[in-house]
């Protein structure tokens, strides 16, 4: 097989680079920025007609004169971004993204409509948490009937940008899986989808992203100097694609990003249930095969903030072993976006516990990356309770921090294998597009980690982060009234985290 075209669409911006057979670039990756757009209201959206323009510029300049080299396209996208059409195609709103809080306070109504919560749950494998798009589409039936009743189709972000390059109306499992209104079985879930006021027949095709691949348009392919007939693989989401490059799904082996948000998941055979701490989230691969963990909301977030406060330059946290572990003390909640899951959820904001007057600038900033690293440790006690996972692999751009990557190595009692190639998800997502799923792909990903940075836990500050651990998860478990009474809401049944996760069934009751 000849290049890859390979597409990586984020939140910030869109790359896109031509990979050869080996897993190399051929040149730097493209670059073209996707401007979120928001305002007080909450609202973080993309705008679908300047994604439209970025992403075919940026498929350009990669191609450059190399169109009949190109064999096949990949491509990569976010969860969580929902976009209505009318039935010609145009959008009917913005592509709303993960941060995006319009429907935040809408959250308790859809729920209520859903009515068994843990049923819908256990169906889809996410979590009730307000950022899944199921949550937006019952509230514009609620509050912009005029606009549900022109829609024609209900697209993620993948859907979408698919429809663009083909014509067609597909997306990936993995990425569907983030609309809320998928079943484990590969299934969109009808009762889910009618609770919402929409019709399973509004959703895309799903197809499976690791063997499936559609024909780019004709006009598509012109446009881009393109061979016609070229076609493009379904993929897979984007997390996805940076776990395909960087293990190729091997069982044991933990894998995150660590940016503005973060992801700690593994691949598991079967869906994992968190129902009382609804945090885990199942992700379908394919039919059979999951990606299972949660993503954070707060990872750079949370040191964009602390350097805000302090007037910082981002080196000082880069260069220097701030404080000791725990902070003297002082305990920092870096829910500043909400978290997920049923505890802080959408109620959630940032706190600090333990400032005295003997506590330093050093001290507090520690306890900025420690609160980040300890919702890395939550996820991980959820998903993995009998601690079987042998190391974490991470990539994105707060790995650069090797400070923080030593507390996260302390904290996880995990060594932290480190990328600081920034092209991760171009080279998973051309690596699933070339070898699909298997051996291949495990050993393309084994070349590519192979001199990858390893930091490992310092046996001391282990047993340190052990002991604060208990103490921090019980002020996190008393958060939940103190942040209702903020909000002026009453206090409501307490959730607790279940200490041990067990298989979903992979067949619904009563089929």
């Amino acid at each position: 097989m000849g290049l890859i075209l390979s597409i990586d669409v984020g939140t910030t911006n869109i790359k896109a680079a031509l990979v050869d057979e080996a897993g190399r670039l051929c040149g730097d990756a493209r670059n073209v920025g996707t401007n979120i757009e928001g305002d007080a209201s909450g609202r973080a959206e993309h705008d679908p007609h300047k994604l439209h323009a970025a992403l075919f510029e940026v498929c350009r300049q990669a191609i450059g004169d190399r169109g009949a080299d190109v064999e096949l396209l990949s491509l990569t996208s976010y969860q969580f971004g929902l976009v209505l059409a009318d039935k010609d195609g145009a959008p009917l709103t913005k592509i709303s993204t993960f941060v995006d809080t319009t429907a935040q306070s809408h959250h308790p109504r859809f729920l209520e409509a859903i009515g068994d919560i843990d049923a819908m749950y256990r169906r889809t494998g996410c979590p009730p948490i307000f950022q899944y798009p199921a949550n937006r589409l019952h509230h514009i039936r609620a509050t912009h009937p005029e606009i549900a009743e022109r829609t024609a189709h209900v697209l993620d972000s993948k859907a979408y940008l698919m429809h663009l390059l083909t014509g067609e109306y597909f997306t990936d499992y993995s990425t569907a899986n983030s609309l809320g209104c998928l079943g484990i079985d590969g299934h969109w879930d009808t009762a889910t989808i009618e609770t919402t006021g929409f019709e399973p027949r509004q959703f895309p095709r799903v197809l499976n992203g690791f063997t499936d691949r559609v024909p780019l348009a004709p006009a598509v392919c012109r446009e881009l100097g393109l061979r016609e007939g070229t076609a493009i693989s379904a993929g897979l989401y984007d997390g996805a694609a940076l776990a395909a490059a960087m293990t190729g799904f091997e069982p044991g082996i933990g894998v995150g990003n660590f940016g503005t948000s973060g992801m700690f998941r593994e691949p598991t055979d079967v869906p994992i249930e968190d129902l009382e701490g609804g945090l885990i989230q199942s992700c379908l691969l394919r039919p059979g095969r999951f990606f299972t963990g949660s993503g954070i909301n707060n990872c750079t977030i949370a040191t964009n903030m602390l350097l805000a406060i302090l007037g910082l330059d981002l080196n000082y946290l880069r260069e220097k072993e701030l404080s000791v572990p725990g902070s003297h003390g002082i305990m920092t909640f870096p829910y500043f976006t909400g978290e997920r899951d049923k505890l802080i959820g959408n109620i959630g904001t940032g706190m600090v516990f333990g400032l005295g007057v003997a506590s330093t600038r050093d001290d507090l900033a520690r306890s900025f990356l420690e609160g980040v690293a300890f919702s890395y440790l939550l996820v991980k006690s959820r998903l993995d309770p009998d601690d079987e996972t042998t190391q974490f692999r991470l990539g994105g751009g707060g790995t650069a921090n090797l400070p923080w990557m030593q507390i996260m190595a302390d904290t996880l009692n995990l060594p932290i294998c480190l990328t600081q190639n920034p092209e991760m998800g171009i080279i998973g997502a051309a690596s699933l597009a070339r070898h699909g799923e298997g051996d291949d792909l495990l050993a393309a990903s084994r070349d590519i980690m192979r001199d990858a940075h390893v930091v490992e836990p310092i046996e001391k500050n282990v047993h340190i982060y052990e002991e604060i651990a208990d103490r921090y998860f019980s002020v996190r478990d008393s958060l939940r009234e103190p942040l209702l009474a903020r909000r002026g809401l009453g206090p409501i049944k307490r959730f607790k985290a279940k200490h041990a996760p067990r298989p979903l069934p992979l067949v619904r009751e009563g089929w």
